[in-house]
């Protein structure tokens, strides 16, 4: 609309030259241009404030008193700040966390001594049967029988059952011999209450 005001104004002016008129339009040329390229490149930012009075809030900014100044400034940078150590505080809760969790896991020496049922079948291992019928195939019916009590250490051979030994950490016979330790002394150290029953003389006085 500009390139066009300028040629229809050029053309209707007696004092305009060619040489005049080529200049205006090499001049609206590059005006439009300029709009061009600076509404693309500042589409949507800046506001209507700032396309009516540019620089208004660096006019604001020098208009306030220095307190209030130093307060905005310390204002935000408080902020800044608190955010930072907020985020610390956090961080050394997690790692703390983080070094507590690393405890938490299964030792190598008491993990379970067994084979995953893939590398048994690798290995031509694998049984396939319930847990409770062994490793002869026994399923309690007649003839198909196997005393398991013959040898309790089935399916390991010595020195497997020397290795597994080793993984066990408590014995049952000695927890049954302690809990009744316990028990006998306390009955020996300690009286029972006895309670007497009263009611009998109660009913005699009472029909009396």
């Amino acid at each position: 609309s500009l390139l066009w005001l300028t040629l229809g104004f050029s053309a209707l002016s007696p004092s305009f030259g060619p040489t005049a008129r080529c200049h205006a339009r090499r001049a609206a040329r590059r005006s439009s241009a300029a709009m061009l390229r600076s509404s693309t490149r500042l589409g949507g930012g800046g506001g209507i404030v700032d396309k009516m009075i540019p620089g208004y809030k660096d006019k604001i900014w020098a208009a306030m008193p220095l307190g209030l100044k130093q307060h905005r400034v310390k204002s935000e940078n408080d902020a800044f700040e608190s955010a930072i150590s907020q985020h610390r505080k956090w961080q050394s809760m997690l790692l703390s966390w983080k070094d507590t969790e690393k405890g938490f896991a299964p030792s190598q020496k008491y993990r379970k001594p067994a084979v995953d049922w893939r590398r048994q079948m690798e290995r031509g291992t694998m049984f396939y049967g319930r847990w409770y019928e062994g490793p002869n195939g026994s399923d309690y019916r007649p003839g198909n029988t196997h005393d398991r009590l013959a040898n309790v250490r089935e399916p390991f051979s010595d020195a497997e059952w020397e290795e597994r030994k080793q993984y066990r950490s408590w014995d049952l016979m000695r927890l049954g011999y302690a809990g009744l330790g316990l028990f006998l002394l306390y009955r020996v150290t300690n009286e029972w209450p006895v309670v007497w029953c009263e009611d009998g003389e109660a009913d005699r006085t009472g029909r009396a």
